[in-house]
């Protein structure tokens, strides 16, 4: 992994609105009568357990506009982001700078410990994931410098993920070719009844899936 050279980073700042991902205390998977109803004449015309996957995508669909609507302000996120990439770069570099008494006792510490030398073992493993991390950090930050920032104006993009990522679960489920027509007014049926407001012009709604593919950002 290449380390970045930057400014020194600051300290960072402590939010009090962490999301606990993966709990039962923040998802909210439920899905309305209209809903499953809709899943269950569907059930028979696709593999794998449709509403399962509808539940876990709505839920954390639910999810990020909730942490969106009481999050801080888009320039703070974009700062704690950056400050993020920033402390991860350093700690890369002084991980890979360490003074050779140090990286004695370090590489004796992780033989005795894990079974392996630091330096081109567990050194090597953490700087493989923390090169995953970068790369997404590097396209959170992409995507909260294009995200509108009108005031009073909630993004769509959330919710066009979600249409999209429906309508690509129905034909990649379906038994028989299902047309991205097709998939698109299913989606969108779905989501209306699982209380996600979608436009009713099915132009509309095709070009916000189309965009959210390509992952530009909506209004």
């Amino acid at each position: 992994m290449e380390i970045k050279r930057g400014k020194r980073s600051k300290a960072l700042p402590v939010f009090d609105n962490q999301p606990e991902w993966g709990t039962g205390d923040l998802v909210d998977e439920s899905l309305s009568d209209a809903a499953r109803a809709i899943i269950a004449d569907l059930a028979g015309h696709h593999d794998g357990d449709l509403q399962e996957w509808f539940k876990e995508r709505l839920g954390s669909y639910r999810a990020v506009i909730r942490e969106t609507e009481k999050g801080p302000a888009r320039h703070e996120e974009l700062r704690h982001v950056r400050q993020v990439q920033l402390h991860l770069q350093e700690t890369l570099r002084g991980l890979n700078n360490l003074p050779p008494f140090a990286e004695g006792y370090i590489n004796d510490a992780c033989w005795r410990s894990h079974g392996c030398f630091f330096s081109g073992g567990l050194l090597s493993d953490l700087m493989a994931k923390a090169a995953m991390v970068s790369d997404v950090l590097d396209i959170t930050e992409q995507k909260l410098e294009a995200a509108p920032t009108i005031r009073g104006v909630k993004p769509k993009y959330p919710r066009d993920d979600l249409l999209a990522d429906t309508a690509d679960k129905l034909r990649q489920s379906s038994l028989a070719k299902m047309t991205k027509r097709k998939a698109a007014e299913l989606a969108r049926e779905l989501l209306v009844a699982a209380g996600v407001e979608v436009p009713a012009d099915i132009v509309e709604y095709e070009k916000l899936i189309r965009r959210a593919k390509r992952g530009e950002i909506s209004l």
